[in-house]
């Protein structure tokens, strides 16, 4: 057997068990750029020591900018594992992990009780999927920030549409009197 065929082989597994996937559920990486990170964070009005939930937080830019510059406390859930790992490498280096920790793992998983903030760039229809986890975990108050998509019959506090990007508030966008959607 050539070193190319088991090189062939590794990559294929790895691409057919772990990325191919992830296709499948809708949510492949693309990064968002620091103007967008910087304006999602100054949209949510984020404060020193609050709690921010980055849900599919790729390589953990939101994150460590939430912690940097605003003196937050950061928590990314990430399900591709080579994109999990970039994360945390990049809060290990930074020195930001008293304030920065990512999670390996699904974000309907994830207990979202803490947040204060929550911040996400995913497809519509995950978005729609998560309506009734964030209105049955989250406090009233806390600021949900969503770039491109929106959630379907909530109201946005805010819109930059320049940007792309809707401040929802929990327990002021979603119509009165449901406790779902």
């Amino acid at each position: 057997m050539s070193l190319a065929f088991v090189l062939l082989s590794v990559f294929l597994a790895l691409f057919f068990f772990w990325l191919f996937p992830l296709f499948f559920r809708g949510i492949p990486w693309q990064p968002t750029d620091m103007r967008r990170v910087r304006r999602m964070l100054e949209m949510s009005r984020i404060r020193p020591g609050e709690v921010l939930y980055d849900l599919g937080c790729g390589d953990g830019r939101i994150l460590l900018c939430a912690a940097r510059e605003y003196g937050a406390c950061a928590v990314g859930v990430e399900l591709n594992p080579w994109l999990f790992l970039l994360a945390w490498f990049r809060v290990l280096l930074s020195g930001l992990r008293s304030k920065v920790r990512v999670v390996f793992g699904n974000i309907f998983s994830v207990d979202l009780s803490r947040a204060d903030v929550i911040t996400l760039f995913l497809f519509e229809h995950v978005n729609e999927a998560l309506k009734e986890k964030l209105l049955r975990e989250l406090r009233d108050g806390t600021r949900i920030v969503s770039y491109v998509w929106t959630f379907r019959g909530w109201t946005p506090k805010e819109v930059d549409r320049d940007l792309r990007l809707f401040l929802y508030v929990k327990g002021e966008s979603e119509p009165k009197g449901s406790g779902t959607v």
